[in-house]
């Protein structure tokens, strides 16, 4: 018996008994290294059921901030692409010619998208219009790990603080909205997606939902979009907070808990460095719960 046990080594450790070191461990990199170890491990890994992991936090030098432990991670991409972002655990890549693909670091596989700026640029109404995409989020309705075929919508910001969305299915991009400069322009600062819906955050304190519906070809396509009610008034400062300085604000939609939140970061920027944000320090935050149960119509897009 004493053989037996003596034969026996880390490989051979029961699933279970993974399963219960995994859910003690919420750090992503650890989870890594656990899987890494040997392949038992890897495939049991696979087949436990777990809490997400606490997420990284992408800083200014394209590198990644572990929560809780405080690693900083720097993850390997092609010499000819900068990483623009991340969904879930792939990172947005996009290469000097323009190319745009996502990346699981971890796994190597990929995905293309298409060229999103060559398109922004390409679509009418922006042509001739001066403006530069300057920032992508892109958000999907279900992880790309368990749904690879998964729509993929694209929020474009310009320099001009007006957001052009659009969805695609990877590579192909089969709809953009919100390409008209009028009067009921909507100037969105955030998407997501929640309850299987695309929702955006306008910077005039509306929350808009949108209507994706699929044409002849079985291509989706935003249909029309809905105006909800304002959610809170975004002046007002946390208690925290001196009214007699200026913060600037970034604004976000997050779905958390079966809720669809809209947070509001304040920030503390030295007024010597007024043009610069590598000195900016998160100072407060504000959360309020989107409130979806009265919406006003607004005209077709």
């Amino acid at each position: 018996m004493m053989a037996a046990a003596a034969s026996l080594s880390w490989s051979d450790l029961p699933p279970e008994l993974l399963g219960l070191v995994l859910k003690r461990l919420p750090s992503l990199a650890d989870r890594v290294r656990l899987r890494a170890v040997c392949q038992p491990w890897h495939s049991n890994a696979r087949l436990q059921s777990l809490p997400p992991p606490l997420p990284w936090l992408t800083l200014i030098d394209g590198t990644f901030l572990s929560i809780p432990d405080g690693e900083i991670i720097r993850m390997a991409v092609p010499d000819d692409a900068n990483c623009y972002g991340s969904i879930d655990s792939w990172l947005f890549l996009m290469q000097i010619d323009g190319g745009c693909s996502l990346m699981n670091p971890f796994s190597k596989a990929t995905l293309d998208l298409p060229n999103l700026a060559a398109l922004w640029r390409s679509d009418w109404c922006n042509a001739g219009a001066g403006f530069n995409p300057l920032f992508y989020k892109l958000v999907v309705p279900s992880p790309l790990d368990s749904s690879p075929e998964s729509l993929v919508a694209v929020l474009i910001l310009d320099d001009g603080r007006f957001g052009t969305v659009c969805i695609c299915h990877p590579p192909v991009a089969t709809n953009f909205t919100l390409g008209k400069r009028t009067e009921s322009t909507l100037y969105l600062v955030d998407v997501a997606f929640f309850n299987g819906k695309l929702y955006g955050l306008d910077f005039r304190n509306k929350l808009v939902i949108f209507e994706i519906g699929y044409d002849l070809g079985s291509k989706p396509k935003i249909s029309a979009t809905e105006c909800i009610i304002d959610s809170g008034n975004l002046w007002d400062l946390p208690h925290s907070l001196s009214t007699e300085d200026v913060y600037p604000l970034k604004e976000y939609l997050v779905e958390c808990c079966g809720k669809l939140l809209r947070a509001v970061r304040f920030i503390h920027r030295p007024s010597s460095t007024s043009f610069s944000i590598k000195h900016d320090r998160t100072v407060a935050f504000d959360v309020i719960e989107a409130d979806l149960s009265t919406r006003s119509v607004e005209t077709d897009q």
